[in-house]
């Protein structure tokens, strides 16, 4: 588990604006940051940047010099990075001995400025309704109305081969971006999901190696994406909630030789034609009719026959302004063979993936001319063996192939994705040979930080049901679900979640694009939104729908995990004035002191299955917590608390004027408790009492949990800080109904929307609301990280520079392992058994410490709290 005493300190995790290697940067000062690894103590630090990643040693592009320490980071001083460039960069440190050691060379795109744009958008010439030629029985006539993908080509000539080629790419949809025939970049849904009306995000791709002297080829394909599809569960206006067709955009600066630089961008000499995707729709899915393929559109040498030119025009209601993508791309990251194979009532084929997952279907088919295959997905099965689609509403989810009968031919969609288990297969005609089938994961490409098993089978599958849900949902924005007809990025669902999924996945790029879509959605009033992107969620409001309690206040919540986990103070310091301003408009509207006013959609505790909770009560809770937060943000953003501490005082003592009646608190349900305990809202002389009232409630309820997605959250928390550790891990190993242990027993491979999706005796819940992949109740990870595995954050060193570390041991679920890579550096915490004591093993990279309390009942050599400092640790613990 721990490292050899021999490995030297070293840089890793190296992040330039928060990526590991940016296509493109919004700021030419971006911050470089970097974790430690093995043993010693880094005295000073350096960083470099060059423009050959051979030339470190002899020139370089920018040197921080040898600084004392090991901050972790820094920011680029004196002149800003030229446009157009790429960097490659690198970390060294110094040990206590003087030895150098470097890090792994990264690189970075700069990327263009505003002003360095000519191209143009462009795409196939308008034609009603809604974008499509005259309907005439054609391929591409679909009861969905939904557009074929546009394919558009470029065709210029080169002398010779160019010494620097990069390209700068864009769409207003999807795209999928091609040199001379061949794809460039694995990205899948580029350029991702924004409020296009405000901003659109590009990438940049070096193109050098793929250009040719003589005749060369810019090719897309673009489909409609977020843009003009169908996204959302308002059916009345189901898509074309930016615009009704989608556009492209690309610059190509080619450097020759001799140092001159020529253009080639997206403009009226480009030619367009459809192919062989009929349609391709989020929500409907993609048709591919392999006979129409164009071979070699996108070589030179092709022959354009019937291709028209494109319409390069200015997007209504006017051009987005173009942004330097903020974080990782969607990519293909996971790879399912079929565990099982059935056959429905209809004959259709069923197959089993064994895991609930966001994606398509890759197969390979060898079958006749003209068969056609039809792809349906589903998260579940009824009780007869058949997919189960109810759930999805709207949702058709099917993909459809259409042979083109030379061969073995492979069909993976574009522009569509699914959430599914089970896919249904079928197809017209009985010599259709299925080869293979692959069901393909998709998620914005967020590096893998944290791995934790224990000795308890239900608790792993719990931990990977958690992992699944995030990797399903974490898709450019965080959605609620990826199955049905909605998919918006609900803010109250991330935020219950957020310190869950930061222990899984490193989020910070993901967290500040995502933070940057609420502020687009901000009102001028300082509204933030219940979901962002806004636009599909009520298309028919000119302003976006204003947050609730919960909802809108994600972004102070956000902001805090942010600085806590990642120690990044430049966010917070560009989201200051955002938070200040959501926060004015909630004073604004309640001068009293209690939250009742503006609270909009007040959603309250959503999906409880107990008695209602007080819905003042937790919008109160919920803005004496911002103002808590606001105060432990303010001073890394350059202000001054106070104003923060005393609006917090004002608010508990309103809180307890109203809420607490007599000996209780006004509605009387785990909610509120978990709330008032959690964030600390009640007096010392009231504590007692409420941890009574929370375990009588727990008591009355068998033992089972009665909360919703806002009080999910808290669960485990509350109850091990004030009930007992042993009662929390007992909810957290419920196997009866309610509980996480229960939609495990039946078959949950994600975290469901509802504790009831299923049960033996109702059956499936609401086809109107019943996702089967939906991460609000998983944000008991947290707890299972920070407190089950002892690792957590602590104020008093945000980025994990300092470490909580309060484990918990409990036979049940005997022996853990688990690794997080943080961004001070990789921690490690093991415990196990052994007879009546605890080894526990931890270990903590260099520069840091942390703070140990031990679980009542357990010592080291008769102390239950003390402090340790950077390395490995092999602890024996007793019992008391």
């Amino acid at each position: 588990m721990t490292c050899a005493v021999s490995e030297p300190v070293r840089p890793v995790d190296l992040r330039c604006a928060l990526q590991a290697a940016p296509r493109g940067l919004n700021d030419l000062r971006p911050t470089f940051c970097w974790a430690a690894e093995g043993r010693g103590e880094a005295v000073s630090f350096r960083v470099q940047l060059a423009h050959k990643p051979e030339t470190f040693e002899v020139e370089t592009a920018w040197d921080s010099g040898w600084q004392n320490g090991n901050p972790g980071e820094v920011q680029l001083d004196g002149t800003p990075l030229p446009r157009e460039a790429r960097f490659f960069w690198r970390v060294s440190f110094r040990d206590q001995s003087g030895h150098e050691n470097h890090s792994d060379i990264e690189q970075f795109f700069t990327g263009l400025d505003p002003a360095d744009w000519k191209a143009q958008w462009i795409g196939r010439y308008f034609v009603l309704p809604a974008g499509r030629e005259v309907p005439q029985d054609s391929h591409y006539d679909n009861r969905f109305q939904a557009r074929p993908a546009d394919h558009l080509r470029r065709v210029f000539a080169l002398a010779a081969p160019p010494k620097r080629a990069f390209a700068y790419v864009s769409a207003l949809g999807l795209y999928e971006f091609s040199v001379n025939g061949r794809r460039i970049g694995d990205d899948v849904m580029a350029p991702g999901w924004t409020d296009y009306h405000t901003r659109v995000e590009y990438l940049t791709y070096d193109v050098t190696e793929h250009l040719q002297a003589g005749e060369n080829v810019l090719g897309a394909l673009l489909g409609e994406g977020w843009y003009s599809g169908r996204i959302g569960h308002n059916q009345r206006r189901a898509g074309n909630h930016y615009g009704g067709r989608p556009a492209f955009l690309c610059q190509l600066h080619i450097e020759h030789a001799d140092g001159h630089v020529e253009r080639i961008v997206s403009d009226a000499q480009w030619r367009t034609k459809q192919g062989p995707i009929c349609y391709s729709d989020f929500l409907a899915g993609e048709m591919y009719d392999a006979r129409l393929e164009l071979s070699g559109w996108g070589a030179s040498g092709f022959v354009e026959e019937n291709w028209q030119p494109v319409e390069a025009f200015v997007p209504e209601p006017g051009a987005p302004r173009l942004d330097a993508a903020r974080a990782p791309m969607a990519r293909e990251v996971a790879r399912l063979a079929p565990q099982h194979e059935s056959i429905g009532e209809s004959g259709e084929r069923i197959f089993d993936f064994g895991q609930n997952l966001a994606g398509y279907v890759s197969l390979l088919v060898d079958a006749p001319r003209g068969t056609k295959i039809h792809l349906r997905h589903a998260e579940r099965l009824d009780g007869d063996g058949n997919l189960y689609t109810d759930n999805l509403r709207y949702a058709v989810s099917e993909d459809i192939y259409i042979c083109k009968g030379k061969g073995p031919e492979r069909f993976t969609p574009r522009f569509t994705f699914h959430g599914f288990q089970y896919v249904g297969y079928r197809s017209n005609t009985p010599e259709a040979q299925l080869l293979e089938i692959t069901a393909v994961a998709i998620q914005s490409d967020l590096p893998i930080s944290g791995e934790i098993e224990t000795g308890s089978k239900l608790v792993n599958k719990l931990i990977s049901n958690i992992f699944w849900s995030q990797r399903s949902n974490f898709l450019s924005v965080p959605t609620d679900c990826p199955q049905r007809d909605e998919r918006y990025g609900w803010s109250a669902d991330a935020q219950v979640f957020w310190r869950t999924a930061g222990y899984f996945m490193d989020i910070s790029a993901f967290t500040e694009k995502w933070l940057l879509d609420m502020v687009d959605g901000q009102s001028e009033a300082g509204v933030f939104p219940d979901v962002a992107p806004t636009k599909p969620l009520n298309p028919y409001r000119l302003t976006p729908q204003p947050g609730a309690p919960a909802w809108g206040d994600a972004p102070v919540i956000l902001c805090r995990d942010h600085w806590l986990r990642y120690g990044d103070a430049g966010l917070i310091r560009r989201m200051w004035a955002p938070l200040c301003a959501w926060m004015d408009y909630i004073a604004r509207e309640n001068p009293d002191g209690i939250r009742t006013q503006a609270v909009h959609n007040n959603y309250g505790d959503w999906l409880s299955i107990g008695p209602n909770t007080d819905r003042a009560l937790i919008a109160t809770a919920y803005w004496i917590h911002l103002a808590d937060l606001m105060a432990l943000l303010a001073p890394v953003a350059g202000q001054d608390p106070a104003p923060w501490l005393a609006l917090a005082r004002r608010l508990r003592r309103g809180f307890v004027a109203r809420f607490w009646q007599g000996d209780r608190l006004s509605g009387d349900t785990q909610t509120a408790y978990l709330l008032a305990l959690d964030f600390s809202l009640l007096p010392p002389e009231h504590l007692a009492r409420a941890a009574a009232r929370l375990d009588a409630l727990f008591t009355a309820a068998d033992g089972h949990l009665q909360t919703g997605f806002l009080g999910v959250r808290h669960l485990a928390p509350v109850v091990c800080d004030w009930l007992s550790p042993q009662r929390a891990v007992d909810l957290l190993l419920k196997e009866s109904y309610p509980s996480w242990g229960f939609s495990i027993q039946q078959g949950a491979t994600t975290i469901w929307e509802r504790w009831d999706g299923w049960t033996p005796d109702k059956g499936f819940q609401s086809t109107a609301m019943n996702s089967f992949n939906h991460y609000a109740y998983g944000a008991v990870g947290e707890w299972i990280w920070a407190r089950l595995a002892g690792i957590d954050w602590s104020a008093l060193g945000p980025g994990y520079r300092r470490l909580s570390l309060r484990p918990v041991f409990d036979r049940r679920i005997a022996p853990l392992r688990a690794s997080y890579r943080a961004a001070s550096g990789p921690i490690r915490s093991a415990w196990r058994f052994e007879e009546e004591t605890v080894i526990w093993e931890i270990d903590l990279p260099p520069g840091t410490s942390g703070d140990v309390q031990l679980p009542e009942g357990w010592h080291w050599k008769g102390r239950r709290t003390f402090a340790v400092n950077a390395g490995p640790h092999v602890l024996k613990l007793d019992a008391t």
